[in-house]
């Protein structure tokens, strides 16, 4: 279970994302000029933010996907899938009904990743691209194979 490791990174994430802000209040009140330190040590604190809150959305995540269940880890491809008459004209609707959504999705999040200018942003909507393409794919399979019926 990763549920454990993420709580781990998130707490060791806040904590560290605390000393990095404290440590730079501390150089910036002092006065002093450590203006390529400042700049290093502030890229780190980002960082560093940006994990914390990952890591924190990760496991409301695990919250939400407990409530819908298990068995999305092993998803057959729709070819492999058999269903009676009226079944298929459902799910085929169903899928017609979603392939908006993910054309919509994928737009959006190429635009985020055209926009985005933090790396660690930029590839997670990159990544959520891939995703997104990969649903609009199983999508169009469904109706592909449901559109028969």
């Amino acid at each position: 279970m990763v549920e454990p490791l993420v709580k781990k990174a998130a707490e060791v994430e806040d904590k560290a994302a605390k000393s990095y802000t404290e440590g730079l209040a501390k150089i910036r009140g002092q006065g002093l000029k450590y203006t390529d330190t400042e700049a290093v040590v502030t890229r780190i604190a980002v960082d560093t933010i940006i994990h914390k809150h990952l890591m924190k959305a990760i496991l409301e995540a695990q919250k939400e996907l407990e409530k819908v269940g298990k068995g999305y880890e092993h998803v057959k491809e729709p070819e492999e899938i058999e269903l009676s008459g009226e079944q298929a004209l459902l799910v085929k609707r169903f899928a017609e009904m979603h392939l908006e959504i993910e054309k919509d999705m994928i737009e959006t999040y190429k635009k985020m990743a055209e926009k985005m200018t933090h790396p660690l942003f930029k590839g997670l909507a990159e990544a959520l691209v891939k995703n997104e393409e990969d649903h609009h794919r199983l999508l169009k399979k469904l109706i592909e194979k449901y559109g028969e019926v």
